[in-house]
């Protein structure tokens, strides 16, 4: 009786252990780990540290750590030129996978040729590698909105500033296509279709809101008249407002902007707050959604772990944005969600 008791439970337990092999067997795309038991770990190398980067890193940290996955940050601060030491740290210590938003396409294309030739896949995010190189690619989908809020803007200034040109500042980065092909081109198509003959003064903010404040601030001394301002980002957009508000012509009666309609893109705590507030120009924004981004950057590079999507494919996927506007439900809703407010908008009260 005990020989055949024995013998039973080693049958149960080749079976068990042979059942979990076979479950194993995808662990990289279905669990946290990438194989055999190993935790994945995966690298993010972030363009800057303003309020929309801050809110991805939290929105990718809380979603790496439901899914049982390690993930390391590193950061550019903007420049292109820290990227070559940020893969490397990233390579050494062992990453399975790297999401970067490259600060410059084009000192990114050899940083992803090494992390490729060690066999380590490598996902664009938001702004396309230089040419070279082929990688999946996570963008934005935005040009439908930014040409509509052009569009808005330019119909704005007809009905409420009659007998004024439709004078735009648009404060940029220069030879970053998500800015020149998504979010400022389309803005400009969309006024344009408007207002054929609109004034278009375009002005290299460099995606800081220093460097925006004082190009805002330049233009000024030359034209004072603009009905119209932006900027590619919140920095961008909230630093020319800045220089506006400095010049007495950055505000807003009954949320009907004085002098200028200002637009923004990113939908940060402190755009919405201006949203929202009545004395303020700004009357919409573009709202990225770092939740959803998060959520989709990891899930498409676990897959190229996987080999579900292959690594040195052409695979690209679009997050959709949220246009928002001065409604103070919507935005509110939107902070807590989206960036982890935990107290209500003023607008909303406590």
């Amino acid at each position: 009786m005990k020989r055949r008791t024995g013998i039973a439970f080693l049958a149960a337990a080749l079976a068990t252990s042979l059942l979990a092999g076979a479950c194993g067997g995808s662990g990289g795309s279905t669990g946290g780990g990438s194989g055999g038991g190993k935790k994945l770990v995966i690298g993010d190398i972030l363009f800057n540290t303003d309020a929309y980067q801050i809110a991805q890193q939290k929105q990718m940290q809380k979603y790496a750590d439901g899914l049982g996955v390690k993930i390391i940050f590193e950061n550019q601060q903007g420049q292109g030129t820290k990227g070559p030491d940020l893969m490397q740290n990233l390579l050494t210590r062992g990453v399975d996978g790297i999401i970067m938003q490259p600060a410059d396409a084009n000192v990114a294309v050899p940083l992803v040729r090494q992390a490729q030739a060690q066999k380590v896949p490598v996902l664009g995010w938001a702004i396309p590698f230089g040419a070279g190189v082929t990688a999946p690619y996570v963008g934005l989908a935005e040009k439908a909105e930014t040409e509509a809020a052009g569009k808005a803007a330019a119909q704005y200034v007809k009905r409420n500033f009659p007998g004024r040109p439709v004078k735009v500042l648009i404060v940029t980065i220069t030879g970053v296509s998500v800015c020149s092909n998504d979010r400022m081109g389309p803005f400009e198509k969309g006024v344009k279709s408007v207002a054929p003959d609109a004034q278009i003064t375009t002005v290299n903010g460099a995606g800081n809101r220093n460097t925006a404040v004082t190009v805002t601030e330049d233009a000024l001394q030359r034209d004072k008249g603009y009905t119209i301002a932006t900027g590619c980002n919140s920095d961008m957009a909230m630093g020319a407002l800045q220089a506006f508000k400095s010049a007495g012509l950055g505000g807003a009666t009954g949320k009907k902007p004085d002098h200028t309609y200002f637009y923004s893109i990113n939908g940060t705590d402190e755009e919405l707050r201006a949203l929202t507030d009545p004395t303020s120009p700004l009357m919409a924004d573009l709202g990225l959604t770092p939740k959803e981004v998060a959520q989709t950057l990891i899930d498409t590079l676990r897959q190229m772990i996987s080999g579900k999507i292959p690594p040195r494919g052409g695979y690209t996927a679009n997050v959709p944005d949220k246009p928002l506007g001065p409604d103070c439900t919507a935005a509110n809703d939107f902070n807590r969600s989206e960036y982890f407010a935990t107290a209500n908008l003023p607008c909303a009260g406590k």
